[in-house]
């Protein structure tokens, strides 16, 4: 069709005002399909564009999910662990503290019993020191006695 106004315009068959109504027409459909493919992309574009956005939406939605998932998961089990680590450590505790108290009291029934063998044989020796200086004593008094005698 191009060719046959081509022809017609090289032959000035049709006036050059027809000419210019004939270009104005053109140009103007040409403008026109312009707008509208241009629309029909924008439109396209446009759903594209949703479509694409929806489905990144919906793929990072799906992502956190399950990191998300993933993290309470190992959160809840970390919570588990630390609830049973306290609990062996209470009864360890627990175990190690009747140890100890029993250590403790053996021990202290050892130093009780020493300590009552020691006041044992303090009070002997102390008996045995009475009895020497009585003994002593009585010897003093006696020989000053004696001697108080002889002088007198």
């Amino acid at each position: 069709m191009l060719d046959a106004l081509k022809t017609l315009f090289e032959n000035d068959v049709v006036s050059e005002e027809v000419r210019n109504e004939i270009q104005e027409a053109w140009d103007a459909k040409i403008k026109e399909n312009r707008q509208q493919v241009t629309a029909e992309l924008r439109e396209e574009f446009a759903q594209k564009y949703e479509h694409d956005k929806s489905t990144m939406v919906e793929a990072i939605d799906a992502l956190v999910s399950e990191r998300l998932a993933d993290e309470i998961a190992e959160f809840a089990n970390d919570r588990k662990q630390l609830a049973e680590a306290r609990a062996k450590y209470a009864v360890k505790m627990r175990e190690d503290a009747n140890l100890l108290k029993g250590f403790v009291m053996e021990q202290l029934t050892k130093e009780v019993n020493e300590l009552h063998e020691d006041q044992k044989a303090m009070a002997e020796n102390f008996g045995k020191l009475e009895e020497f200086v009585v003994e002593a004593l009585a010897k003093e008094i006696a020989e000053f006695h004696e001697d108080k005698k002889r002088l007198s």
